[in-house]
């Protein structure tokens, strides 16, 4: 943008070149200059950084590279080697804009401004002579640098981290700023709703008929142990809670959104006869003794060793959700990343799990 309109193209953006708007057009330039009153600021750079999802529950802090244009150290913004080399330019009177008058017709006139054809748009000329080597007469000069971010616990997908001043620079400016957008990976096994997580897992029908016990990963490493209460038989594609195993509150990490697991069974392709009959025989008697006495679990398969915390798992309801990253129903989020309950705690208490 600099070597197309200078100075003025950082500053003002390419929309302040051309045409000037409704109130020059007739002759009311000073309405414009009133609304631009104030110092002058480049306009902001924005970076995407993109992060896993272990990086948004876990926080992170990081560094995002970028190139920026800087004044120039040498020369000190002055593009020559002393103030001297550089004139003002004839032609626009230094303001890198001219105003032509164009007749259409008779009695018929046109009002343009647009770049200065002598300066190209810089209001001034250097003397070649005199003229910085290190910026070439820019004033400025691209550099590379590495911005560091803190990224929060339970952030949201698209959350943006202003680095004051950190932008492209040029003189008599205020330097721009430098947006970081947060960019969330997929997961190959979590996916993230708000505050919520949720998963596909795949059980056998022996595992759906008389209960599951196995051990999940989570994004900080722990070992959960998650099982059904024993004698529930899970139903193909239903939901399940573990609550308090979601991603944390953003600016509240205290607490903690749900894990919904969705469970899909794998039914056997073929049953032979023997076992035909036994599943008959076991069948009909779950339906004969149905509202009897839980079941006995089954031997845990878990490796207890190992194992952070077990989560019993319960029947999911849509109250369960925290669709807003905050928790709680993005509808009705909290007015205040402070709000407490009246018990002194936030909302989505982690419960259910117990350590091991």
């Amino acid at each position: 943008m600099y070597d197309k309109y200078g100075e003025e193209g950082l500053r003002d953006g390419p929309q302040a070149q051309g045409f000037n708007d409704i109130f020059d057009i007739f002759g009311m330039g000073g309405r414009r200059e009133q609304r631009e009153a104030g110092p002058k600021k480049v306009k902001p750079t924005a970076v995407q950084l993109e992060v896993t999802l272990e990086d948004l529950y876990n926080g992170k802090e990081t560094e995002v590279p970028i190139e920026r244009h800087r004044i120039c150290a040498k020369c000190n913004g002055v593009g020559g080697s002393d103030p001297k080399a550089v004139q003002t330019c004839k032609g626009c009177k230094g303001k890198g804009m001219r105003t032509v008058m164009m007749q259409l017709g008779p009695g018929m006139y046109s009002q343009r401004t647009g770049p200065c054809d002598e300066c190209g748009g810089k209001g001034e000329s250097i003397d070649p002579a005199k003229m910085c080597k290190d910026c070439k007469g820019k004033k400025i000069k691209k550099e590379a640098k590495k911005i560091a971010v803190e990224v929060d616990k339970g952030a949201p997908n698209g959350e943006k981290y202003v680095k004051h001043g950190e932008g492209d620079e040029i003189p008599e400016a205020e330097a721009g700023d430098v947006i970081v957008v947060i960019a969330e990976k997929k997961h190959k096994t979590f996916k993230r709703k708000g505050a919520d997580l949720e998963m596909d897992k795949e059980i056998t029908l022996f595992e759906a008929l008389t209960g599951l016990d196995f051990v999940l990963t989570h994004l900080d490493g722990r070992k959960i142990r998650i099982r059904n209460t024993p004698g529930d038989v899970i139903k193909p594609e239903s939901k399940f809670t573990c609550e308090g195993l979601g991603m944390p509150f953003h600016k509240r990490t205290y607490s903690f959104g749900n894990l919904i697991i969705n469970f899909k069974i794998k039914f056997p392709t073929t049953i032979d006869a023997k076992s035909s009959k036994l599943l008959q025989e076991a069948l009909g008697g779950a339906v004969a003794s149905a509202g009897a006495a839980k079941t006995t679990p089954k031997a845990s398969t878990a490796d207890s060793g190992d194992v952070a915390e077990t989560c019993e798992l319960k029947a999911f309801k849509e109250e369960h959700r925290n669709t807003d990253h905050r928790g709680g129903d993005r509808d009705h989020h909290h007015e205040s990343d402070e709000e407490d309950d009246e018990d002194g705690h936030g909302h989505g208490q982690r419960v259910g799990c117990q350590a091991q």
